[in-house]
Parts: structure tokens; sequence; C-alpha cells
């Protein structure tokens, strides 16, 4: 692999690792999906990347996938276990990150 494709992949990797800390304290009751989302979304633009697609956020019995879309008025409750999937993509070069979290649940 040629070496600055490979620095473009572990820079991917580096801004996945600070988004997925950014975006874990968002994850909370009486939150909007689609802020939560948005806030995700221009967290990795304002770091110069790109997300590598539309941040997902799956609750409870949604195992994967769910997109917000722009009137989406999804809010996160307690006791819902949410699911957050996003990508950092660097010129072409992609990270993929998810976390689980459980409102209201202390986890380690």
């Amino acid at each position: 692999m040629e070496e600055e494709l490979l620095k473009k992949f572990e820079q991917a990797i580096k801004l996945s690792d600070e988004i997925l800390e950014f975006s874990k304290p968002l994850v909370k009751e009486n939150v909007k999906v689609i802020d939560l989302a948005e806030k995700i979304e221009n967290e990795i633009r304002k770091h110069g990347a790109k997300p590598s697609w539309p941040v997902n956020i799956s609750i409870n019995e949604i195992a994967a996938h769910y997109t917000p879309e722009a009137n989406d008025t999804l809010v996160l409750k307690e006791n819902d276990l949410v699911k957050v999937d996003f990508g950092v993509q660097i010129d072409g070069c992609i990270s993929d990150r998810a976390f689980t979290v459980c409102i209201g649940k202390k986890t380690h």
C-alpha cells in the first residue's frame, strides 16, 4: 500500500476515534435524533473530513441503518438502546465506527 494512502487511512481512523469520544456524551434523553446526527456530521466536517455516509442512529428493535430525515421528530427516551454508526472519509479513505448506549444506564 502506498505510504501516502496508508497515512490517509490512519488519519481517518484517528479522527474517527475523536468523533467517537465527542459523540458518546451527546446520546441522552430528550435529544432529537436529527440533531444528534447533524452534530456528529458537523464535527467531522469541522476537522476537514467528510462523513462516509449519513450518520445512522438506530433505536431499540431497529437493528441498524436508521438515518433520520430533515423533518424527523424522533426523540431519545430513557431506557432506549441507541446504536450510533458513522464513518469518516479523508480523500476517499474511510473509517467505520459504531457504539451502543442504553440511555439512563451506566456502562464501563
